[in-house]
């Protein structure tokens, strides 16, 4: 077996520890301990035990025993100080907290042979966040449902891993908590965790209802809670879709609650994490002034940490986002600058679903509709909830001439990702394509809906104006093609003046529906 964490690997088959290729040698008892300690990274392990599987029940000092670990510490880049991957819980013991693959390919060992120094920062790092999964109650009389508590929480854990950012510790006694606040923090201290989510699985009719509890472990107030139910028995594809929902709505809670968290915290207190999150605060926003905003906390975060991936894929989306929404450069221009620093993310983690993404949304820029819809397949492949993904392949669908599969992908973005930045593009290119297929009454209700959400965003404008041009609403559409010119002169510009290439399709409607508003070309 393998163990792989940041840019090492831990061999158990030939007892070695190696850095980027390169063998560290340490001791048997450093290697020891080490390996007891990942293959028990669920727990905190505490003296008892590490003298029982170590030092054979022999007695040895506090002493003795803080210098063992530091010397593991120092074999493997880490310090007491800093604790990224081996962290100290006061009179309680010592837990692996670094993100761990196990790998059983003999050829493991080579994907990070020339992988640089610093640790695989795609994955979630120290300033990432942990959450614990408990397991799940059966509160219906039914006990057959017992089997079916115990793995949707198991479940829950295994898709919340498809979130790289993100630390999951599954398999937690519910022992270890109880109901009052003091039990969760003191579980989140034992841990190391910063959110615990626990839930139940009850009776509904026929089916079964499943609700999920996140809680902050610092404040142990509530950051998240939700309901899912299905009308029908609890089988396996049942569980597996109900899991899949959670994960994904958990792991948007979790990164709301991180860039609130990172907005709260002092400029001086902003670490490479924090930053980045408070850089996605502002995009989430949309606006310009907001997105260039981002940019700045983006580098940061760079700066901070130069094997940063996901800021480096930050940094690239927010090019695309000034190019293609908020026309502060030609589309060429932004798919130029974002391209070398999504690549680069992608180097630093060739896992990293997000780069994968937005690479794709530079293909579709592009309009290159084939090579953008395969890159979304491929992310698809990694993680088939990604949000972003189904957002992509739905707009290349869109585009395609496919519109109603891509509205499909579409609405399941939506559903998955009611917080994601792009949701205001997404929407109103659902209502591009009802407006493309003659269905004005319904383009023109979407794109209201996106312009009360989002009233500085330019994107829905344009569709509601043409919409309700058509419609023959005279004075209406005039407004809103007036409002589109004052805010975002040089979006209408781009995408009415000019043709884009990615959206060539709908131009020549597009420009129908805003001569019936009242533009003179």
């Amino acid at each position: 077996m393998r163990y792989l964490f940041g840019n090492q690997v831990l061999d158990t088959e030939r007892r070695e520890l190696r850095r980027g290729g390169a063998i560290v040698p340490v001791t048997p008892q450093v290697y020891a301990l080490l390996s007891y300690l990942i293959r028990n990274r669920d727990r905190v392990v505490g003296k008892d035990d590490l003298v029982a599987a170590i030092w054979s029940g022999r007695s040895i000092t506090d002493t003795a025993m803080t210098t063992r670990i530091n010397a593991v510490r120092r074999a493997i880049g880490d310090n007491g100080d800093a604790q990224r991957l081996i962290r100290t819980l006061t009179r309680r013991g010592y837990r692996f907290v670094g993100l761990v693959r196990e790998e059983r390919d003999s050829e493991a060992a080579a994907v990070l042979a020339n992988a640089p120094d610093s640790a695989k920062s795609g994955s979630a790092g120290p300033g990432n966040p942990t959450v614990a999964v408990l397991p799940f109650a059966n509160m219906s009389r039914c006990r057959d449902h017992d089997f079916f508590a115990d793995t949707m929480a198991a479940n829950a854990a295994m898709e919340l891993t498809k979130w790289r950012w993100l630390h999951v510790i599954a398999r937690v006694s519910r022992h270890a908590a109880r109901d009052d606040t003091a039990d969760v923090r003191r579980l989140g201290t034992d841990l190391g965790a910063r959110y615990v989510l626990e839930g139940t699985v009850s009776d509904a009719g026929r089916g079964i209802r499943v609700t999920a509890m996140l809680i902050d472990t610092g404040t142990g107030v509530l950051a998240w809670a939700g309901r899912f139910g299905s009308a029908r028995a609890p089988r396996h594809d049942v569980r597996d879709e109900i899991a899949a929902m959670l994960a994904c709505n958990v792991a948007g809670a979790i990164g709301t609650a991180e860039r609130q968290r990172a907005m709260r915290a002092s400029a001086d207190q902003l670490g490479g994490w924090e930053a980045y999150q408070r850089g996605m605060w502002h995009m989430s926003n949309c606006e310009p002034a907001e997105n260039a905003l981002a940019q700045r906390f983006f580098r940061r975060a760079i700066d901070l940490d130069p094997a940063f991936a996901a800021g480096y894929s930050a940094m690239g989306w927010s090019y695309l986002m000034a190019a293609s929404i908020f026309s502060h450069m030609t589309i060429p221009e932004g798919c130029e600058l974002a391209e070398p620093l999504l690549r680069k993310a992608t180097a630093l983690d060739q896992d990293d679903v997000d780069s994968r993404v937005r690479l794709a949304i530079g293909s579709l820029l592009r309009g290159d509709l084939e090579a953008a819809f395969e890159c979304a397949q491929k992310a698809l492949s990694f993680n088939e909830n990604c949000a972003e993904a189904l957002g992509v392949k739905g707009t290349a669908l869109l585009y395609s001439d496919r519109r109603q599969e891509g509205r499909d992908a579409i609405e399941r973005h939506l559903r998955l990702s009611p917080r994601d930045p792009a949701r205001p593009i997404r929407l109103s290119q659902v209502a591009a394509s009802l407006y493309l297929d003659g269905n004005y009454a319904d383009a023109m209700t979407t794109a209201q809906r996106v312009v009360w959400q989002y009233p500085r965003h330019p994107t829905a404008y344009r569709w509601l104006a043409a919409s309700l041009g058509q419609l023959g609403r005279s004075a209406e559409a005039a407004a809103a093609l007036e409002h589109l010119q004052t805010i975002a002169p040089a979006s209408f510009d781009m995408y009415v003046r000019q043709r884009p290439q990615y959206c060539s399709i709908e131009h020549a409607p597009l420009v129908e529906g805003m001569r019936k508003a009242g533009w003179k070309e």
